[in-house]
């Protein structure tokens, strides 16, 4: 069975409809320049009163949209439980300047239905069966029959899981929050009332939750505003970078080059692979594990970087210090051309906590994800199927766009040491998903396994799983791979370095 945060991947369902509607219509509030006094009219555009879609009633309703129009103006959640309405003290949204912080990943109490947290429980296939092996097998006599069927008391279940594997007719079953599921750091509880709560200490933003939450109470902040903003101030060049994994995110039918152009008649002045970046990434990592006592670790996922830091600190000498690919290709473009703006568009939610970094900040002036960059082109009526041009992409090596795949910054950093320090025989590991890179920590902590290279992906299928992406994995994945072999050479040049290797 897929795991809980790919089980709604690929599917337009009433939680996708509901994100996109928000995010449009905030697009077109700013670009028809509305009166910000208008801002609570705004979600009467969103829901119809009196006719609920989503919840129990259409306050609730009201409510939740709110709220959701408030994070997606990139500002800190106002819970109108609290008597205060959400679309107050709007202001500092509307201006170029970043105006998010942290937390970036908010629960929307009003949305959540308080699913428990992780109970073993009888559904209503149980048969009341004469064998009754469930509760031979459970070692603390946790099951009963007070009407017939079987029943868990709750306080005695350890959640072995001996009668769901016995029952002849699969009528037991595990139900964990989906939200707690999806973390893999182990950062969501309950608060005393029941609702879903994120313990913002341990939360390393990598936004599985905002996709496996099935009534949406879960949403991270949006940075869509300050965007359409930056590309109206005529005083500055935008430039767009464009994460490895934006291949294939609006389907089979739109190619590469389309979505470059598309991006473009946004208002960008230029739009750059940031495979590209990358590639530079990857030199620097190739010569850095000639010269590396015990495993050099990948850097480029944030929310890795932060988990293996925090859980296992003992190994934070051996994660890669250098810049991200995001970083580096918004750094190149920075130093070319004084003044410029930098809007990095990718599949994670990470990369706008990174871009707050200090170290960071100077480069990265808003980050965006695929799904908000499909609302502002229906917005802004670009539609990228239609879109035919003559525009040739080749900003990068094959290697560099493999990033976006799991496994693919070890493989290039691996073939990048054969190729220019004739390095061989380089023990690798990889694992994604941040449950699965604690695993692998814990094996390299205990000694079972002794890698040279370790790569940590926080999201299923590396990037191309981000919490932000919109294209079924595999599609992608098949769609990246094809992207890859297209580039007219398979090693990094970063800086021209390097001559071309034609493939």
């Amino acid at each position: 069975m897929s795991r809980i945060f790919e089980r709604m991947r690929g599917i337009y369902t009433p939680v996708t409809d509901i994100r996109r509607k928000i995010l449009m219509e905030i697009t077109n509030f700013v670009r028809e320049q509305r009166n910000r006094g208008e801002i609570d009219s705004l979600p009467f555009r969103i829901i119809q009163m009196g006719k609920p879609i989503y919840r129990c009633c259409s306050y609730r309703e009201l409510s939740i949209v709110r709220q959701r129009i408030r994070l997606a103006l990139g500002l800190p959640l106002i819970e109108e439980m609290e008597g205060q309405s959400a679309l107050e003290h709007i202001d500092s949204a509307f201006s170029e300047k970043k105006v998010i912080s942290t937390p970036l990943v908010q629960v929307i109490r009003a949305a959540c239905e308080k699913c428990p947290e992780d109970i073993v429980t009888v559904t209503d296939k149980c048969q009341a069966c004469m064998a009754h092996p469930c509760s031979i097998v459970c070692p603390r006599n946790a099951i009963a029959f007070p009407e017939e069927q079987a029943y868990i008391h709750q306080d005695k279940c350890i959640k072995c899981m001996k009668c769901v594997e016995v029952c002849p007719y699969a009528a037991i079953t595990r139900m964990q929050r989906p939200c707690a599921e999806a973390c893999g750091v182990d950062a969501i509880d309950s608060d005393e009332n029941g609702f879903a709560r994120i313990i913002q200490d341990k939360c390393v933003s990598c936004g599985l939750c905002t996709v496996s939450c099935p009534f949406a109470a879960i949403s991270e902040k949006s940075e869509i505003v300050q965007v359409l903003y930056t590309l109206s101030n005529i005083q500055h060049d935008v430039h767009a970078i464009l994460a490895p994994s934006f291949v294939g995110q609006f389907g089979r039918k739109v190619s590469p080059e389309a979505i470059f152009e598309g991006i473009r008649k946004l208002g960008f002045s230029d739009v750059k692979e940031v495979a590209y970046g990358a590639d530079c990434d990857t030199e620097l990592l190739a010569e850095k594990i000639t010269r590396t006592e015990g495993f050099l670790g990948t850097s480029c996922c944030p929310s890795w970087v932060m988990t293996a830091r925090s859980y296992y600190p003992e190994y934070s000498e051996h994660i890669a210090e250098s810049y991200t690919p995001m970083v580096e290709t918004a750094k190149i473009i920075k130093e070319k051309q004084e003044g410029a703006k930098v809007v990095f568009i990718g599949p994670c939610i990470a990369k706008k906590y990174e871009a707050l970094t200090p170290e960071m900040a100077p480069y990265v002036d808003h980050v965006i994800t695929f799904e908000e960059l499909a609302a502002l082109f229906v917005a802004f009526e670009i539609d990228v199927q239609k879109i035919d041009t003559q525009i040739t992409i080749q900003d990068a090596s094959s290697l560099g766009r493999g990033y976006a795949l799991a496994g693919g910054v070890g493989e290039a950093i691996i073939e990048t040491a054969r190729q220019q320090f004739d390095m061989k025989d380089i023990s690798f590991e990889r694992a994604e998903t941040l449950a699965d890179c604690r695993i692998m920590l814990k094996g390299i902590a205990k000694g079972d396994t002794h890698p040279d290279l370790v790569e940590g992906m926080a999201c299923p299928g590396g990037c191309i799983g981000g919490p932000g992406t919109l294209g079924p994995l595999r599609m992608v994945h098949r769609q990246v791979k094809e992207f890859s072999k297209a580039s007219s050479h398979k090693y990094p040049q970063c800086g021209s370095k390097h001559p071309p290797d034609a493939q």
